[in-house]
């Protein structure tokens, strides 16, 4: 019972944070707006996160693994490097699509704070099967050999734009589908081994 209302705090206390990151950035955030947008007294976020930055570490990692359960549920059902980008693909700019403040907190954390390193290493533990499938792709020559970190920001990239995209659309079903397609055939052509 005392740990469920851990977790619940500490939930509210994250959900809050992205609500009010999305809002107004996580820069410009008080601890104490989290807190009342959590329901808390001010102290008491501090009682779950040391510091803002621990918080701002957590928000980044509770959804990375929220993109990691999404994405990473049948991607070996795919036997092609083709066929798992393509449903990694697919299932995050969806994602995105339905969960913009997420995926703008997300961005705005990725590219605007500087993650530890161990940070870094734990928000990609998840998605280890994509990297290990993009070496053995360019091992067999099947995609160009080109650095995966590099090939990871590609896709990174992309994908924002592609989101971005499809959100300023309104974000229709048919919508979703067009542009999913076109951005994959873009990052796909992209990297292919001619």
């Amino acid at each position: 019972m005392a740990r469920q209302k851990v977790q619940d705090k500490e939930k509210a206390i994250l959900d809050a944070a992205i609500t009010v990151f999305a809002e107004r950035g996580f820069w410009d955030t008080p601890t104490s707006l989290i807190s009342k947008t959590a329901g808390i007294a001010d102290g008491t976020l501090f009682t779950y996160f040391k510091t803002k930055d621990d918080l701002i570490n957590e928000v980044y990692l509770e959804i990375k693994r929220e993109i990691a359960d999404l994405l990473m549920k049948g991607i070996n059902d795919y036997t092609t490097t083709h066929g798992k980008m393509r449903h990694v693909w697919n299932y995050y700019i969806a994602w995105g699509v339905r969960n913009p403040i997420k995926f703008n907190v997300i961005t705005q954390i990725g590219t605007s704070y500087p993650l530890s390193d161990e940070v870094k290493v734990q928000a990609m533990e998840p998605f280890a099967e994509i990297e290990r499938t993009a070496k053995a792709s360019i091992a067999q020559g099947e995609i160009q050999d080109y650095p995966v970190e590099y090939l990871a920001a590609l896709m990174d990239s992309q994908s924002v734009l592609t989101v971005r995209f499809i959100s300023a659309l309104g974000s229709s079903d048919a919508d979703l589908a067009k542009y999913q397609q076109i951005g994959f055939d873009i990052l796909w052509n992209g990297v292919v081994a001619r």
